[in-house]
C-alpha cells in the first residue's frame, strides 16, 4: 500500500515526466489486473498466484532500489526502468497479494470460527498496512529511497518463502481438507456465547 499511496512521489523522484498521469495509468492497470485475478484464481490456484506475486513484487523492489541508487551515483538509470519496476509491482500485487489472501481467509478457518478469525486477520492486515504507510517517510529519511525498497524486497522474498512453506493450496478443497493439509485436528471450544472450532493450524495463520 505504501507503493500505491506514494506512487506519484515515487514517479516524480524517479524523474518520470507527467508523474500524476503515469500514476493514474498504473492504478487503472491495477483495476484491470484485479479483475483478471478473479478469473485466474480458480484455474491457476491461490498458492501459485501468491508465489508468483511474491517474486514479482520482490523483483520490482530490487529494480526500484537499483534505480534510486543509480540516480544518486550517476549510473545508468533510464526513467522507463522505474516505470517498469512500478508496473511489475502492480501486476504482482493486483493478481496475487492483493485479492487472494481475502479469499483464503474464508477457506482456512472452520465455519464456526470464520467470522471472528477473519475479522481478527483483517484487523491485523490493515494495522500492518497503516504501520508501513506511517513509517515509509521515516524509513526513507533514515535508509534513503534505495534502502527502503531494498528492505521491502527482503520482506517480499520472505513472503514468498512463507507462502511456499506454510500456505496450502485451497482450490477445490473443503475446509476439512484444508485443515488436514495444515496438519491440524479440529477441536471444539467455547468463546463467549458462540461455540467455535479451533485448530492448531488455524491458530498459526
Amino acid at each position: 500500500n505504501a507503493i500505491m499511496m506514494y506512487a506519484t512521489d515515487i514517479c516524480a523522484q524517479a524523474g518520470v515526466e507527467n508523474a500524476e498521469l503515469s500514476t493514474f495509468g498504473v492504478m487503472m492497470a491495477m483495476v484491470v489486473l484485479t479483475a483478471l485475478a478473479c478469473m485466474l484464481v480458480e484455474s491457476a490456484g491461490r498458492r501459485s498466484l501468491m508465489q508468483t506475486a511474491g517474486i514479482l513484487m520482490c523483483l520490482s523492489h530490487v529494480g526500484l532500489s537499483y534505480y534510486m541508487a543509480a540516480q544518486e551515483r550517476g549510473w545508468w538509470a533510464p526513467s522507463w526502468l522505474a516505470l517498469a519496476a512500478l508496473s511489475t509491482y502492480i501486476v504482482g500485487f493486483a493478481t496475487g497479494m492483493g485479492p487472494v489472501p481475502w479469499l483464503i481467509l474464508a477457506e482456512i478457518f472452520p465455519t464456526e470460527v470464520v467470522g471472528v478469525a477473519s475479522a481478527f486477520a483483517t484487523a491485523v492486515m490493515w494495522l500492518c498496512s497503516f504501520i508501513v504507510c506511517l513509517a515509509f517517510r521515516g524509513l526513507q529519511s533514515t535508509l534513503g529511497a534505495s534502502g527502503v525498497f531494498a528492505l521491502f524486497a527482503v520482506f517480499c522474498f520472505f513472503c514468498f518463502l512463507f507462502v511456499s512453506v506454510l500456505v496450502p493450496e485451497t482450490k477445490g478443497k473443503s475446509v476439512d481438507e484444508v485443515l488436514e493439509l495444515l496438519g491440524g485436528q479440529a477441536r471444539s471450544v467455547k468463546v463467549a456465547p458462540v461455540e467455535f472450532v479451533n485448530s492448531a493450524a488455524a491458530s498459526s495463520i
